[in-house]
């Protein structure tokens, strides 16, 4: 993964080039076709997902218990306003709850993985890149619940 890629993500904004570097030592590029399911509703998952290409939904249970799409999470800008963030799984590195929704492919799509313990290891060596990127989530986090709020 080159770091150019990797400097234009809402996650990894105001890193240096060492630890974009560092981040791209332990990220892996994983394709999903449409329809194919990134996690599933109850799984355990321990990482942390960007979009680098496409997009996926995240589909929960509704009252009737039919599932449906709660939100959409896509490649985007951290400069777009109608920006849903290009980044999920961020709640996977703080908790060790299963998922409450399916992330499901709404068409070809690649995804950058960070596993907790690659992203933990990192972090024990530079807590400057755990700021950052902590920073970085808590930002998209609270955008994500402005634009929820308007709505």
């Amino acid at each position: 993964m080159d770091i150019e890629s990797l400097r234009q993500k809402m996650l990894f904004l105001g890193l240096s080039d060492a630890q974009l570097q560092g981040i791209a030592s332990v990220v892996r590029a994983r394709t999903f076709r449409p329809g194919e399911v990134v996690v599933r509703r109850g799984q355990l998952d321990d990482a942390l997902y960007v979009i680098e290409k496409g997009s996926v939904e995240l589909r929960a249970p509704a009252p009737d218990g039919a599932e449906r799409v709660v939100s959409v999470f896509e490649k985007g800008s951290y400069v777009d306003e109608g920006y849903a963030g290009d980044f999920f799984g961020e709640f996977s590195l703080v908790d060790l709850e299963p998922w409450s929704a399916t992330v499901v492919a709404r068409e070809r799509t690649v995804l950058l993985e960070l596993k907790r313990d690659d992203l933990y290891e990192l972090f024990s060596r530079d807590v400057d890149l755990q700021i950052g990127v902590v920073l970085n989530i808590a930002r998209v986090l609270s955008r994500r619940l402005r634009l929820r709020n308007r709505r």
